[in-house]
């Protein structure tokens, strides 16, 4: 039987690291959240059934999508100004919520950066 070496820390306690960082990472996000403390369950959730028909601004919201696709070139920021912010509003009109954008967040320094949206 052999004695397995631990690895080195994948974070370095010395840096700071934003969620982009992450992303960048070529680790597994199992071994991320591990070294955080923390996992990740997946399960499945049951929300409320709502009737489309208490909607009524949501034909406008597909019109205003559709039209906005077909005169945007979607590559780049764009994506979130024509797709996103719509839909993100009108939740926040659905729910009653605030909308914050590019909300600043810091939890410790291993997590920090900005949410485009935080409802």
């Amino acid at each position: 039987m052999t004695k397995r070496t631990p690895r080195p820390p994948i974070l370095k306690p010395n840096e700071t690291y934003t969620f982009r960082s992450y992303f960048l990472m070529k680790f597994a996000p199992a071994d991320i959240l591990q070294e955080l403390g923390v996992s990740l369950v997946r399960e499945t959730i049951n929300l409320p059934m709502a009737s489309f028909s208490q909607f009524t601004r949501l034909p406008d919201l597909r019109q205003r999508l559709e039209e906005g696709i077909a005169r945007v070139s979607l590559t780049s920021a764009a994506r979130r100004e024509v797709l996103i912010a719509p839909i993100v509003l009108e939740v926040a009109h659905i729910t009653e919520a605030t909308v914050n954008i590019e909300y600043p967040i810091e939890v410790d320094q291993f997590l920090r950066g900005e949410l485009d949206y935080y409802i």
